[in-house]
């Protein structure tokens, strides 16, 4: 078994340094092996862990992992607010299930840890494990738009899938991608809703989760879920 401080030592370097020990401060930090190829970070309370692939002392997927955890530092849990805040509608406790409610919030936290990420001197292309991939497969838009609506009646799944893609593309941290066709197509699939996340989206710009004194992350989840309510009328889901 690997020590703490075998792991200590061969992840924090000058770059993550100061973050490390600030973390440290508020949270009793523990490193464990990954069942899998992927670094992951799990908290609960005041205790966190993460959780590093065997043998694979990666700097940069650990510092990425560490930036989630200086969010939580912050006391900016944005998962656990969005859910509070939008599982108070059963229709919307559906549609925003544990998967879409976790890939928008992380997607969103990426966003706001990446400008932290670079400034401390990491590469950009090293922020994601799979930032060479291009995040919609062909046709896919096309399916949404398929099943995505049937007279009144609406599919949640083809739903999630067009939010989830919606912050798939607005959250990729790859310049070299262009997401303008996709979007558009989405767009004109449900032209209302496209214009509501995206109002939310917008939301964040210029928002620093190190200085939020009044925790205006959870007003951001409120206005969403205000500005869908009206988007439910007149509408059947089906799953």
């Amino acid at each position: 078994m690997v020590s703490n401080e075998i792991y200590i030592s061969k992840l924090i370097d000058e770059r993550n340094e100061e973050i490390f020990k600030k973390v440290c401060e508020k949270f009793i930090i523990e490193f464990a092996e990954s069942d899998n190829q992927e670094h992951s970070v799990y908290s609960i309370n005041n205790e966190v862990t993460f959780y590093i692939p065997k043998g694979v002392f990666d700097v940069d997927s650990f510092s990425h992992e560490l930036l989630h955890v200086y969010m939580d530092y912050y006391d900016v849990r944005l998962t656990s607010n969005f859910k509070l805040t939008m599982w108070q509608s059963n229709i919307f406790k559906r549609l925003f299930d544990t998967r879409l409610s976790e890939h928008i919030t992380n997607s969103i936290s990426h966003t706001l840890m990446l400008p932290h990420f670079l400034s401390l001197g990491f590469d950009r292309s090293k922020f994601l494990f799979d930032y060479e991939e291009f995040k919609c497969e062909s046709g896919f838009i096309n399916q949404i738009s398929k099943f995505y609506r049937q007279g009144n009646k609406f599919s949640l799944s083809a739903i999630r899938n067009f939010i989830g893609k919606y912050f798939a593309f607005k959250c990729d941290p790859n310049t070299e991608f262009d997401y303008s066709k996709e979007l558009k197509q989405l767009k004109v699939i449900d032209d209302k809703l496209f214009n509501i996340i995206n109002d939310y989206y917008q939301m964040w710009d210029n928002y620093d989760f190190t200085n939020d004194e009044y925790s205006e992350f959870r007003e951001k989840n409120s206005l969403l879920y205000i500005s869908l309510k009206p988007w439910l009328n007149g509408k059947i889901f089906i799953d």
